[in-house]
């Protein structure tokens, strides 16, 4: 009986022995397994960049993020949007025959020279040598672009994109739009954005 006894205990050992054999193996297979994996982290999609005369994936309002759009300046200099963008960037959009142009940039050359910003002119008309006679003659510093409608369907940039209307547009660093201010007179706005953006920056 005894001899029995032991046997059945022997067989119960060699099961429990096993079963603890065959769970260590199991669990070691699966680490293993699981270090065999790639460590593959999800790839962001890089936004394309746009020609000018596209409409992009910019929302041109207050608060989007612009898209980076190819532009060629009056001297044929290609460059992009976010060239402009290590500094805030003031968009201005304006006519040859706009009385008011003249006086204007006379008050951006005034915030080009006091505050750190770019600055970029969006001419509504496809005269690129009358622009530059007067970006020379004003001593202008920044980028200067025409509108060629032929590359619009018959429509300006500004109807393209949404800005019909529009005087200037502020972005930030950030790529963010940030005002839009209606009308080429109002440029005093542009000017009481900067103050207090450059105030906030310097606290």
């Amino acid at each position: 009986m005894n001899i029995l006894k032991n046997r059945l205990s022997c067989k119960l050992c060699f099961i429990l022995t096993l079963f603890i054999g065959l769970g260590l193996f199991s669990n070691a297979l699966q680490a293993q397994t699981s270090n065999l994996k790639p460590n593959i982290a999800p790839v962001e999609e890089k936004a394309l960049d746009s020609e000018f005369t596209e409409k992009g994936g910019t929302v041109w309002s207050e608060g989007s993020v612009v898209s980076n759009f190819i532009f060629n300046d009056i001297n044929n200099k290609k460059f992009k949007l976010y060239d402009l963008l290590d500094k805030p960037l003031v968009i201005e959009l304006w006519e040859l025959d706009n009385t008011l142009a003249p006086k204007n940039k006379k008050y951006l050359k005034k915030f080009y020279d006091q505050y750190n910003i770019n600055i970029l002119s969006i001419c509504s008309e496809d005269y690129p040598n009358e622009i530059r006679k007067l970006s020379k003659a004003q001593g202008i510093k920044w980028s200067a672009i025409y509108d060629d409608y032929r590359r619009f369907n018959g429509k300006s940039f500004t109807e393209t994109h949404g800005l019909r209307g529009a005087g200037f547009v502020i972005i930030t660093p950030d790529r963010k739009i940030r005002m839009i201010v209606p009308n080429t007179a109002n440029i005093g706005k542009v000017g009481v954005y900067l103050q207090k953006y450059f105030a906030a920056q310097s606290e």
